[in-house]
């Protein structure tokens, strides 16, 4: 949690990594029922969620060590059932927030990858993008409905900028 609070030491790409791939591991050792009652368990759930989206949106920097955050959320969000006790999980809180910071995150990166013609885009690594990509669903079905609406509210814009071009005729018939 002291890590979380300070943020030392994860300014080094190496600590960073190995950080974020310790977050993936608790949920392996550890079961929901049991996070949930520890005495600081609001603050650190609060911190690795915002530990989380800081590195979605830090995609350039970040982007081989998402997978295991992804993985952790993933986990917990799929241990819900499970979960007894009155103890509240929180999640219900941050899920939506972390899809959220992870659907845009990757949308933004397809426009500055374009606009800066950035070599190294993040899309074309399909074995990280898979890795990433398994744990999205649990995710996105943790409240179906807000995600359902985050995608369409990005893809109806870009799809009716899309079927105005294609109506569109060409200046020149032979383009």
């Amino acid at each position: 949690l002291e890590v979380l609070r300070t943020q030392k030491g994860l300014d080094d790409h190496g600590n960073y990594h190995e950080y974020c791939r310790l977050l993936g591991r608790l949920k392996t050792n550890y079961q929901l029922s049991e996070l949930v009652n520890i005495e600081n368990y609001t603050e650190w759930i609060q911190r690795v969620a915002e530990f989380t989206i800081s590195s979605l949106q830090s995609w350039q920097w970040a982007s081989g060590s998402v997978y295991y955050l992804l993985g952790l959320w993933s986990r917990l969000v799929t241990s819900m059932p499970y979960l007894k006790g009155d103890s509240p999980s929180l999640l219900e809180a941050y899920v939506p927030k972390i899809t959220h910071a992870y659907i845009t995150s990757r949308m933004e990166s397809v426009q500055v990858v374009i606009q800066q013609n950035i070599e190294n885009d993040p899309l074309d690594d399909t074995g990280e993008l898979q890795d990433e990509l398994d744990s999205l669903p649990y995710l996105c079905r943790f409240h179906y409905d807000k995600t359902s609406e985050l995608i369409v509210s990005m893809l109806d814009p870009i799809v009716a900028a899309f079927s105005r071009l294609a109506s569109t005729p060409p200046d020149d018939p032979r383009q």
